[in-house]
């Protein structure tokens, strides 16, 4: 087998095993054992010890070539130059070189560029994504061809947006700060909890780490390289449909399995979130008042407003999930999840689906 990107060894097939270092891209390995669960027991060629590598981080080869591992053959670990690099796991990305402040956490293959030659232990990087500069941990990256392409990242990407916001241990301001969080840094969110609402009506709070919290009023989304990837279950779909993406907060209408359209959305913030599932679009209103007092059972107890002129709502639930038009939410703070459970988008993205779809029309959403 070879390594089709740098990938971690490890000590053990399950989640209890510790990384042993990092193998290289085209490292070739032996299987020592049949896999168990995701992973398979390898001699490493290079070093002929045995560790355990993910089953899908490695593709069948041929055996090495002669002479291999030759003897200029560079080590797996990033060299001193500069380059591109990519993380074998989920790695801290940093605001400095000390390690003081965590960005949140990237996923395993993210590349970045790497700025500066290697002084210490960190790496001084530059993501392809909102192209500012943090810092990770070497022994968690491994060296790349500089990618051919970009594809959208593996979590939600964004910026610190609010000069001097704080970082806290918990979603709340009562507690201490961890650290203060200059304007374009690069952050990572693993998810969005609920909080203290520092600003009316806005309890989302991103996590960065399991005690590393930011508002999001601070935070804004990057621009997405390209489309994200559709759900599997969309491959055999024809005609129109709409790829409602939770994860990066985008909506896509799609002709069969081309993308036409790509939106900013807010969908359900926590404790509303928009539940994945297949849906379709049930009804449409060109315009009309939204009143919580519509909200069947317990949803209409816990939530309090009333909107006038909402336009272009596409119904795609029989619990009021809708498409529709949110003109009360800045523009530039779309791309995060705030609403009731609903897709809100700008005016001329809203109109834009209101022309192109119809009753019927398939919404799928997912993460």
């Amino acid at each position: 087998m070879q390594a089709l990107r740098p990938i971690p060894l490890w000590s053990g097939p399950d989640e209890f095993a510790e990384q042993l270092g990092t193998a290289a891209r085209w490292d070739y390995f032996l299987i020592a054992r049949p896999q168990v669960g995701d992973r398979l027991n390898v001699v490493v060629a290079r070093t002929q010890n045995y560790a355990w590598v993910d089953a899908l981080s490695v593709g069948p080869s041929g055996p090495p070539p002669p002479g291999w591992p030759p003897a200029d053959l560079p080590p797996p670990s990033p060299d001193l130059s500069v380059g591109w690099v990519a993380a074998a796991t989920d790695a801290a990305l940093w605001a400095d070189a000390d390690g003081t402040l965590l960005l949140g956490l990237a996923p395993a293959y993210t590349a970045f560029k790497q700025l500066e030659p290697q002084d210490g232990s960190r790496l001084h990087v530059q993501d392809p994504y909102s192209g500012a500069d943090s810092w990770l941990d070497a022994f968690n990256v491994g060296p790349i061809d500089p990618p051919q392409r970009v594809d959208a990242p593996g979590r939600w990407w964004g910026i610190s947006y609010v000069d001097g916001a704080n970082l806290r241990p918990q979603p709340s301001t009562r507690g201490v700060s961890i650290g203060v969080l200059p304007s374009g840094h690069p952050i990572v969110v693993s998810r969005w909890v609920a909080g203290e609402e520092v600003i009316k009506d806005n309890p989302t709070w991103a996590v960065l780490s399991d005690s590393t919290f930011a508002y999001s009023s601070v935070l804004r989304p990057v621009a997405l390289p390209t489309a994200p990837p559709a759900p599997a279950s969309s491959s055999s779909m024809t005609g129109r449909w709409i790829d409602l993406n939770l994860l990066h907060q985008v909506v896509l209408a799609y002709e069969a399995q081309t993308p036409v359209r790509l939106a900013r959305t807010s969908t359900g913030r926590p404790g509303w979130e928009t539940a994945p599932g297949f849906y379709t679009i049930q009804r449409r209103v060109e315009k009309e008042t939204m009143d919580s007092s519509s909200l069947i059972g317990l949803d209409a107890q816990r939530a309090d407003y009333k909107v006038e002129n909402v336009r272009w709502t596409q119904y795609f639930s029989a619990d009021g999930k809708a498409l529709h038009e949110n003109y009360w939410k800045p523009r530039d703070e779309f791309g995060i999840p705030s609403s009731h459970g609903c897709a809100g988008l700008v005016a001329e993205d809203a109109r834009f689906f209101w022309n192109w779809a119809d009753v019927g029309v398939p919404v799928i959403a997912h993460y």
